[in-house]
């Protein structure tokens, strides 16, 4: 959940969309087919950075998350000990607890964070030091004293924050960017019913996935339940819980041809301004071009004050990819499935005047291998200049 939330400004939660009783709303979610767990009866998770994070929160958010999800789905979330060499390349969840917030003084800020969609080994971007997932905490790593307003309301929103970054690890996608959604901030990039990405019911207001709540929320809906139960269908206790979706063809692979030539670079692409969490789709390449694409891009992204919350998200049939930057970033990629889009998704507190695209590189080809569902797309990432 890429959000931070004011204590000062807290009564302004309750005016976005309205939050249903737990007990009463139907099994509604969204979520991501592409990377997911094979066991998801045991899914390892490590801390990359644990010395640095006081006992006390690490135990809280493990056990408040575990609970959660063990007691609801049957999910398992094993291991929780410091990252080792070997697991900074493995599949696993690798929380990095970030130390960005003043939680002392009249006012302060809490929530926060980032995650992969669902198995992944990458980083999710700066801030997470090489951790798959991200939750932003206190500067010195402890929960503000007991007994104060403040650490109710810390504790609480690192709680949520947490709940919601481990449902992306596990597949969920955002709740409030679905199509049937009500509105709640600029999303002009809505996440479309697909075989892809699959609609569980109707929109969800409870789900903690959904950024239009009174920020009350601290653990799954049914909504999300049932959303993890039709991608780990083995978590079904009677076997019939699994949403009707329609069924979708089987493609026909493509003959191979013959690589079609590279094309001059595109000249610079211009998009903007940007509201709060606000995305933005920069460049697609359509399956109807081709099976496989390897391209190189740059991209410029406006500096400002809350710039690392910017971020690029490149998602092809087999995953997710992201990256926060400020300046210039660029890319290659090599052998991405399509279909491919590069998005970008703007700061939930400050909005970016502009987002520039250039350098844009590609040669797609036709093949009949495709590669399996959580097989990964190689990613070369280059310094900023």
């Amino acid at each position: 959940m890429i959000q931070r939330v004011s204590a000062a400004l807290i009564l302004l939660g309750a005016m976005a969309c309205g939050q249903q009783d737990s007990e009463t709303s139907t099994p509604d979610s969204v979520v991501s087919t592409q990377s997911k767990w094979a066991n998801p009866r045991s899914i390892p998770v490590c801390i990359i950075n644990r010395s640095e994070i006081s006992a006390e929160l690490v135990n809280d958010i493990k056990s408040h998350v575990t609970n959660d999800y063990s007691s609801k789905v049957g999910i398992g979330l094993v291991g929780w000990g410091d990252c080792t060499t070997s697991d900074r390349s493995a599949q696993m969840i690798r929380v990095t607890f970030s130390r960005y917030h003043n939680w002392s003084g009249h006012s302060i800020s809490a929530g926060g964070g980032l995650s992969m969609v669902g198995a992944s080994r990458y980083s999710c971007g700066t801030r997470c030091q090489a951790g798959t997932m991200r939750i932003d905490v206190s500067r010195d790593g402890k929960y503000p004293g007991s007994g104060t307003w403040a650490r109710d309301f810390a504790v609480k929103q690192t709680r949520a924050t947490a709940v919601h970054e481990f449902g992306h690890a596990l597949g969920l996608l955002h709740e409030h960017e679905r199509t049937d959604a009500p509105g709640c901030g600029d999303y002009d990039e809505k996440v479309r019913n697909s075989d892809r990405n699959v609609y569980v019911g109707s929109f969800d207001s409870n789900s903690i996935m959904n950024y239009c709540h009174n920020n009350e929320l601290t653990t799954l809906s049914r909504g999300d339940v049932a959303g993890l139960k039709y991608l780990y269908p083995s978590l079904n206790n009677s076997g019939n819980e699994r949403p009707t979706t329609t069924p979708q063809p089987t493609p026909t692979p493509r003959p191979t041809t013959v690589p079609r030539p590279t094309p001059t670079p595109q000249k610079v692409s211009t998009f903007g301004p940007f509201g709060h969490n606000q995305s933005k789709v920069l460049m697609t390449i359509p399956k109807s071009e081709g099976s496989r694409v390897s391209f190189a891009l740059s991209v410029d992204v406006e500096n400002h004050a809350s710039c690392d919350y910017d971020h690029v998200v490149i998602e092809d049939a087999t995953g997710w990819r992201s990256s926060q930057f400020c300046g210039r970033k660029s890319w290659t990629l090599n052998s991405l499935v399509t279909p491919v889009r590069v998005i970008f998704n703007s700061d939930p507190a400050v909005a970016s005047n502009w987002v520039k695209v250039s350098n844009i590189v590609r040669s797609v080809t036709s093949s009949g291998d495709e590669p399996a569902e959580s097989e990964a797309p190689a990613v070369t990432e280059e310094a900023p200049e």
